[in-house]
């Protein structure tokens, strides 16, 4: 490994600018931590010194921070750049604001690698994007307050700066309105509780962005209160779409939403709230006949014109707020209101939302709950023109991992109507940055570790680091590094989670080596799955609601195989042979009740394992060899044999 790599193993986001000694002799002893301020003591940066670095060997730091943070919160507009400079006699670290010596601090705090600094290094730092985020639904399943805060701490170690909470969906509300008690869940977050969450991610460099979800996603709402809807909602334990959704008519409606909101802003102090607007369901608008007088008397001409009118009613009393709304990319209207748009449905709505023009957040690519791998979200870059997104999306398709749901992709075609092209000579809106979007229908508080950490460095990345940071290999190499760190570490919570359903600790090994089914294949179960690939659906059909629980292998498992990838760069037939003998001592083990499908996983990298041996060996042709392994790469449940692909690698570099 090169001079320049060992700085580098364990700094991710990769800093704008490193420059070390050529001919460095290693790292030097530092003795103990010592800080002085050449100016005044930041109370935020000290805290953070203590917190990380209380009994790190670092010797002298210099700290000079221009402006700090006293009884300030972190802002959409705040300077976060810093320089940290690193020599045998001490390390500096000069930053504007208090927000860039944090990030600062996060640095000498990855770049300590097997506790021992590099004796000289200068690093040049400030983020590309301003907006990095990751929106996080608190609503399908609850996520405790203290797991909340175990989340904003890995924020950090990434430096991303926004927390979205959705707290409001068909299934519930987490938010604790005193205003509507019969609105609240049972498990819910209590006004003080939320406090104590902005204040620590604040103290952090965090921004925490409320999300209300309306005028659609309101099952839960209307069952409380039935005289915000204009028909009788059905209780519901299902995932996806409801028809329920707000009257936009009745001014009842607006005055309950003015006085919730009241309480959101009070908890709250970002400028922004976020207040949802996708995917609303216009039956209920098109079957009254109120609702659709309504429409012509404004000349709203359809229930589009509907919502608009409903954002801009909301608009209005969140500006009295102080507040700035954003919402989905679905209230993109030639009229809309002055907000943000989150863009979520392709490259396409992106485009239209800066061509209205208004600010735009990406997180079209940056799904979680898809179980992608890292890579593909590192590889969509937040400004790529249009037409490269569509590519990447198209070639999608063409990955084998993903080739189980590769028709089903194509059901995203549909977003790509009333598609523009951006007049690159018109100033139009920016790029504010992007989020990673971790829906919950499939995570709870035990399964969230191995859902965020593996993939949300890779859009952290992204967000961070200049647009020619490309280098997937590279990228790999240094997760490895980062995730090393507490913050980030679940591979210890995962073994626990899997010892209690029962497993082994050969089984827990071998298991490794699986993958949740892609895409949202799990979701919606394989019925379900080929109807909407036909052009319909079957809720009904669905194999999850609100009260399934998430206690399978599969539910633990990483969305992305690191054993697997780690045999890539390997010497991979000194591992193989103790690799099957680990798959059939793990299938031969009695296994949890209820879940057979792991094991029938288990046996396709086995059998997989012993095609490659018999290839090596002469014994099977190495195009037999390689549709063999095609033919074992398929979902077995909810599993993907992940072994398979690494394996297939390998062989067609004989070729």
């Amino acid at each position: 490994m090169s001079h320049a790599q060992d700085i580098t193993a364990g700094l991710l986001p990769l800093p704008q600018q490193i420059r070390s000694a050529k001919h460095e002799s290693g790292p030097t002893a530092r003795g103990a931590t010592r800080v002085q301020w050449t100016n005044e003591q930041d109370p935020l940066v000290q805290a953070y010194l203590e917190r990380a670095f209380g009994t790190l060997d670092c010797g002298e730091i210099l700290i000079t921070v221009d402006q700090v943070a006293i009884d300030s919160l972190p802002q959409a507009d705040m300077l976060e750049g810093y320089e940290l400079e690193l020599s045998p006699q001490q390390i500096h670290l000069k930053a504007d604001s208090t927000w860039g010596a944090l990030h600062g601090l996060t640095t000498l705090k990855q770049l300590i690698y097997e506790n021992t600094l590099p004796r000289q290094v200068h690093i040049v730092d400030q983020p590309r994007f301003p907006w990095r985020g990751l929106m996080l639904d608190v609503t399908r399943h609850f996520i405790p307050l203290p797991q909340l805060l175990e989340v904003v701490d890995g924020l950090q170690l990434l430096k991303l700066n926004v927390l979205h909470l959705h707290l409001s969906d068909d299934q519930g509300f987490r938010f604790g309105s005193e205003a509507f008690p019969k609105l609240v869940s049972d498990e819910h977050y209590a006004k003080d509780e939320l406090r104590h969450l902005v204040a620590y991610a604040a103290d952090r460099g965090i921004r925490v962005i409320p999300e209300i979800d309306v005028p659609g996603h309101v099952n839960h709402w209307l069952l409380a209160y039935p005289e915000w809807g204009s028909e009788q909602a059905k209780p519901s334990q299902r995932f996806g779409v409801h028809p329920g959704c707000l009257d936009p008519t009745q001014e009842s409606v607006y005055q309950a939403l003015e006085t919730l909101f009241a309480e959101v802003a009070e908890v709250f102090p970002d400028r922004f709230v976020h207040v949802g607007g996708d995917e609303v369901n216009p039956k209920w608008w098109q079957r009254a006949e109120h609702i659709q007088a309504f429409i012509a008397e404004h000349d709203l001409k359809d229930a589009r014109g509907l919502q608009n009118y409903f954002l801009c009613r909301l608009q209005i009393s969140l500006a009295a707020l102080n507040k700035q709304i954003i919402g989905w990319d679905e209230v993109l209207h030639e009229q809309m209101p002055d907000c943000l748009v989150q863009n979520w449905r392709g490259a396409t709505t992106r485009d239209r939302a800066l061509a209205v023009p208004r600010p735009c957040i990406v997180s079209a690519p940056y799904y979680l709950d898809l179980h992608f791998p890292a890579d593909i979200h590192y590889r969509f870059d937040p400004t790529a023109t249009q037409q490269d997104w569509l590519r990447m999306e198209d070639d999608l398709a063409t990955d084998l991992r993903l080739e189980h749901i590769a028709e089903a992709l194509s059901w995203t075609h549909q977003w790509r109507r009333g598609a523009i092209a951006l007049d690159d000579s018109e100033p139009g809106a920016p790029v504010l940055g992007g989020e990673a979007c971790q829906w919950a229908e499939l995570v709870d508080g035990p399964t969230l570790p191995m859902r965020l950490w593996s993939r949300l460095p890779a859009v952290a990345e992204r967000l961070w680091s200049n647009a020619n940071c490309r280098d997937v290999t590279d990228f790999y190499r240094r997760l490895a590094g980062v995730l090393g760190h507490p913050e980030l570490c679940s591979d210890g919570h995962q073994h626990t989670c899997l010892q209690q359903l029962g497993l082994t600790d050969q089984q827990i090994q071998a298991v490794q080596y699986l993958e949740p089914t892609k895409w949202y294949s799990r979701l919606l179960g394989a019925q379900a799955l080929q109807a909407r690939m036909q052009g319909s659906e079957m809720p009904q059909a669905r194999p999850y609601t609100v009260a399934t629980p998430l206690n399978k292998v599969v539910d633990y498992l990483m969305p992305e195989s690191f054993a697997s990838r780690g045999l890539k760069d390997a010497v991979i037939g000194e591992h193989l042979d103790e690799l099957a003998l680990l798959c059939e001592g793990a299938v031969a083990e009695p296994w949890p009740t209820g879940d057979d499908d792991v094991v029938e996983g288990l046996k396709a990298n086995l059998a997989a394992i012993r095609l490659y041996q018999q290839t090596l060996a002469g014994a099977t042709a190495l195009d037999e060899a390689l549709a063999g392994l095609r033919t074992h790469y398929r979902p077995y449940g909810e599993y993907m044999p992940a072994l398979i692909p690494f394996l297939l690698d390998h062989l067609q570099t004989r070729r």
